[in-house]
């Protein structure tokens, strides 16, 4: 049995009476010629000159063979004819329908010299004198007594009569005669036609489409959250959980809007300092509003109420004089505390960290403390009784908001907090950059950046190239794609983010990379590291680390 391209015919190609002899020239091709021969059905072409005029084409069959080389076969059904006046070209049905067709042996002899060029332009053929025929079939005519024409002789023509053994038909025409400067396909020939004449392929998506259509949806979705904060107005105590991408950080930036829009001394912090800088350039320039990273803001009172601090930077500093500092600051000038306190990414804070910051609260009856948090992202948090014991949302973020369908499919499986669901677009398929050694992956992922942005699909500032490896970050920056790069607490709107996936938790980029995944092995970490992409996450990595982050990885 020949090799058939498609290897079955559509439905609709079967249920088609125009094409019912095409389908039985198929079923005797793939049933009578022998297994080292290809067949091609249905193979359109295009093709324009030097003038640019443009001409169609389409081979019903073409036939492959690495030795006998190439035969380019077109089939007319119906009784066919030729008109002695004009010499169109006839087929009578068996309904008695005449209707005109063209010439098949032109159209044979058209494709075969538009395949016969294309195959030369493979510069690893040589400009081979490639061994090609050409022939038609007329499966409802019976064999006549003479040539149908002078470029029609019956050797190139089989008819209804030579159906049953068709294929011997043409295997004998494929190996009839030749000249002797031509030169078998080969198994090169065989392949560079595969590539030209298959019609299977899987495009890459253009990110950049994507990008913004996804982007819209995300947009669109997030700004819907506001509505929770109206149902909360009343309580003056709140904890409020929520997956990575489910809006929290909206909700805290608009919790101290509002707050500080009532002319309330509102404080928005957060542990991460990154993740500060980022909340201080959103929102700058707002009267009453105080945004700074936990540690940053116990400093910053300690020095406004003179309170002078130790060189010391130890743990215990940071732990415990660092928060007790700040009760003390506030305590001695009261005017520094807060109205209104709110922290992003609690689960970050210890206990006595967020009771410190409630101490700051001035002693009024509408004071406000918000602590919004991810039950499922720990990697700094040492206990949990605070959070618990603060009044619970009774209306859980529990849509993701910010992630692709496909992202969140990925970060889902390392979250073990409350159920959450994907409201976004469905985005491009989770991608993998595999490699054979850890130490190649960063390479890779240049190349693909640098594709992206060249091709105008991405631009710097929409791309982040994290790595599990802090000593990546420890040099110099350097050039991503011919565009530089930051780190993550000094984020530039041109510039490619190169930092870790621990100095990136809280943010979030259009466009993320993770590589050093190899050193991405506590299931907090892979869950921050897949969830920072909004619409496009790759992984860059041996397939052994990538299907480690349940991705599975083609053989």
């Amino acid at each position: 049995m020949a090799r058939m391209h498609p290897r079955t015919l559509a439905p609709h190609i079967l249920k088609d009476p125009k094409r019912s002899s095409e389908v039985r020239v198929y079923d005797r091709i793939r049933d009578q010629v022998p297994d080292d021969y290809i067949c091609y059905y249905s193979r359109s072409w295009h093709q324009a000159d030097d003038d640019g005029a443009e001409y169609d084409g389409e081979a019903d069959f073409i036939l492959a063979h690495a030795q006998h080389g190439l035969l380019f076969i077109e089939v007319k059904g119906g009784r066919v004819s030729c008109r002695e006046d004009d010499e169109q070209w006839l087929s009578t049905d068996r309904d008695g329908f005449r209707f005109k067709i063209k010439n098949p042996i032109a159209q044979a002899k058209s494709s075969k010299h538009h395949f016969l060029k294309r195959l030369n332009d493979k510069r690893r053929l040589g400009k081979r004198f490639i061994r090609a025929r050409h022939a038609a079939i007329l499966p409802g005519s019976a064999r006549p007594a003479r040539a149908l024409g002078p470029d029609a002789p019956l050797e190139i023509i089989a008819f209804g009569d030579d159906m049953d053994t068709l294929g011997k038909w043409l295997v004998d025409r494929m190996k009839d005669g030749g000249e002797v400067r031509e030169h078998p396909l080969g198994l090169d020939g065989m392949q560079a036609l595969d590539e030209l004449v298959t019609g299977h392929f899987e495009l890459r998506a253009h990110i950049g489409t994507s990008l913004a259509e996804d982007a819209l949806v995300i947009e669109r979705l997030t700004a819907e959250q506001a509505w929770l904060l109206d149902s909360l107005e009343d309580n003056r105590e709140m904890a409020i959980s929520g997956g990575a991408g489910s809006g929290k950080t909206v909700l805290a930036i608009e919790k101290a809007f509002r707050s500080s829009a009532n002319g309330r001394r509102t404080l928005l912090t957060c542990f991460n300092a990154p993740l500060a800088n980022y909340l201080k350039d959103v929102c700058k320039d707002r009267p009453n509003l105080v945004v700074a990273s936990f540690h940053s803001i116990c400093r910053a009172l300690a020095e406004q109420s003179g309170i002078s601090l130790p060189e010391n930077s130890g743990p215990e500093f940071f732990n415990t004089l660092l928060p007790e500092t700040l009760i003390e600051a506030v305590t001695k000038s009261p005017e520094l505390g807060f109205d209104t306190a709110i922290v992003d990414e609690g689960q970050d804070f210890r206990d006595s960290w967020l009771n410190a910051l409630r101490l700051c609260l001035r002693d009024v009856p509408d004071s406000e403390f918000y602590v919004f948090y991810d039950d499922n992202q720990r990697l700094f948090a040492q206990d949990y009784a605070f959070i618990r014991a603060l009044p619970q949302s009774s209306i859980s973020l529990t849509r993701n908001l910010r992630n692709t369908r496909k992202i969140h499919f990925l970060m889902s499986k390392w979250y073990q907090g409350k159920s959450s669901r994907a409201a976004g677009p469905e985005g491009e398929a989770v991608g993998v950059i595999e490699v054979k050694r850890p130490d190649l992956a960063i390479g890779r992922v240049k190349e693909r950046v640098a594709q992206l942005v060249r091709s105008g699909q991405a631009t710097p500032g929409q791309i982040a190239v994290l790595t599990g490896r802090a000593t990546d970050v420890d040099s110099e920056l350097f050039r991503i794609a011919g565009a530089e790069t930051c780190r993550a607490d000094s984020i530039h709107p041109e510039r490619i983010v190169f930092d870790t996936v621990r100095r990136f938790k809280g943010l979030s980029r259009p466009c993320v990379f993770i590589v050093g995944i190899e050193d991405i092995l506590e299931p907090e970490l892979v869950y921050v590291a897949t969830s920072r992409a909004n619409l496009l996450l790759e992984l860059a990595g041996t397939g052994n680390d990538i299907s480690r982050f349940g991705i599975t990885v083609r053989e």
